[in-house]
């Protein structure tokens, strides 16, 4: 694969992709630039937007709780929520909203068209509670049950910081925090963290804004936010390495295959990586497939100006994790992301 010509191709300035096997990351391969016009090139620390992968970190923070018996999968979610609850409605009363249906796209919620897109340079920034009451730009309506559990599946960042909220309630800390305690710290990330809006000057002393990346439009063009930010935490505003976002891929593998992973046990590992309901493609915080026989799990990202995808073959504890500085306009099966995974899958280089 000429990968140089292909960033050519679908205007990706850079890239970084990590192939890990054997329990173990193999390599890492860089390339082009963080930035249109500049000399700042990508390396294996270089630290990228990784977008909706947030969730599949919210619902590894969730599932901890629960191993530790503060949360329980199937306890109604209002349970959990002091400070705003999910409306009755007559979805409702047929089927309580759980926490397993949150973190299955299963809970009821149909986003909103326009909902859930960058913060704007001027706005107030909002809460999540604001969110969840529907009193910003970011969601303009109360979230609510638009469906019965279990009946339909719709990808949902509204249930995403219904989730946030359950996490803040029962810790008394943001998803940042718990994030920090539960995942990144135990597994010593150094380059792994969510963006909270207006903590920019402390984010950028910890950890370095000179080697993250900008985003770039389907022309190659940097976008007018530079980075974008998001003012939902758990469904959009992580930011990493492809290296360490492979070190966490690895520990769901290793705690499946019951080799000693450090943030979940065997058990709520492989609850994860179970097909919930009638919905074969979806588990926990993370999509299901499979590929001639072997199956795998991936979390995947679009953001402005960025697009990343992460496929994990987790009973044979290897995969790659692709991060790019553009967002092509297509999804990532149909970009330079698909080719890239498919040419590490097949021949284990690029």
């Amino acid at each position: 694969m000429d990968i140089q010509k292909r960033m050519i191709d679908f205007n990706v300035p850079g890239v970084s992709v990590t192939y890990f096997d054997d329990k173990k990351i193999k390599w890492n391969k860089c390339f082009g630039v963080l930035e249109k016009g500049t000399s700042k090139y990508v390396n294996e620390n270089s630290i990228f937007h990784a977008c909706s992968i947030s969730k599949m970190i919210t619902s590894l923070c969730v599932l901890k709780l629960v191993e530790s018996g503060v949360l329980d999968l199937m306890v109604e979610a209002n349970k959990y929520l002091t400070s705003w609850k999910i409306p009755d409605n007559d979805f409702t009363r047929e089927k309580k909203i759980k926490l397993i249906h949150l973190l299955s796209h299963q809970a009821g919620f149909y986003d909103i068209d326009g909902s859930f897109e960058p913060y704007k340079n001027g706005d107030n920034i909002p809460s999540n509670i604001d969110i969840l009451k529907g009193k910003t730009r970011y969601n303009p309506e109360e979230i609510r049950a638009k469906y019965t559990p279990e009946t339909d599946w719709a990808y949902s960042d509204a249930g995403f910081c219904v989730i946030e909220q359950i996490i803040k309630n029962v810790t008394g800390e943001n998803i940042c925090q718990v994030a920090d305690r539960l995942i990144f710290k135990p597994l010593e990330l150094k380059r792994t963290f969510f963006w909270e809006i207006g903590k920019e000057a402390e984010l950028d002393k910890k950890y370095c804004f000179d080697n993250c990346a900008v985003g770039h439009d389907s022309n190659g063009d940097i976008v007018e936010e530079l980075r974008a930010c998001y003012p939902n935490l758990s469904g959009a505003a992580l930011w990493s390495t492809s290296n360490e976002l492979s070190i966490i891929a690895l520990d769901i593998a290793k705690s499946y295959n019951r080799e000693n992973g450090v943030v979940l046990s065997k058990d709520v590992s492989q609850t994860m990586l179970t097909p919930y309901a009638d919905k074969s493609f979806i588990g926990l915080g993370v999509f299901l497939g499979n590929d001639n026989g072997q199956p795998y799990f991936f979390s995947q990202g679009w953001g402005v100006g960025m697009q990343c995808k992460l496929r994990v073959y987790y009973k044979e504890q290897r995969g790659v994790m692709v991060m790019t500085n553009s967002e092509p306009g297509m999804e990532q099966d149909k970009a330079l992301i698909g080719e890239i995974i498919n040419e590490v899958c097949k021949n284990n280089t690029v």
